[in-house]
């Protein structure tokens, strides 16, 4: 095997997702800044939110094909770390949809409304 062969054979996760502006996914973006612009803290709190989330779908709709990535995203969105919650959350879990946006509101985080590619993986 050729070592470019090789390297084709090993590719990562990333690899496999392709972003695509055929369909776009409605959702709210809980920004990780503050009304007063301050930073929220710790710096996971997407990542724990989104595992949250995945726990309350996994306990209250029980065998649901939970993707994480399409329900609760963390992302990056101008050097903030934010989460996104996909507006098929209210419709699978209203209860975790309810706490994220209540967490959006009882830590002073700001909640856009705004839509987001939809992720392929391959």
């Amino acid at each position: 095997m050729a070592a470019n062969d090789e390297n084709e054979d090993t590719h990562s996760s990333m690899d496999r997702i392709d972003i695509t502006e055929h369909g776009r996914v409605t959702g709210h973006l809980i920004r990780g800044v503050t009304h007063a612009q301050k930073t929220f803290r710790p710096s996971d709190w997407p990542e724990r939110l989104a595992g949250v989330i995945t726990l309350f779908v996994g306990e209250r709709r029980p065998g649901y094909p939970c993707a994480l990535s399409r329900l609760a995203m963390p992302v990056v969105d101008g050097n903030v770390k934010c989460l996104f919650v996909s507006d098929e959350l209210r419709t699978v879990c209203a209860d975790a949809f309810d706490f994220a946006m209540q967490f959006a509101a009882d830590n002073d985080l700001p909640v856009v409304l705004q839509t987001a590619p939809a992720l392929a993986v391959r």
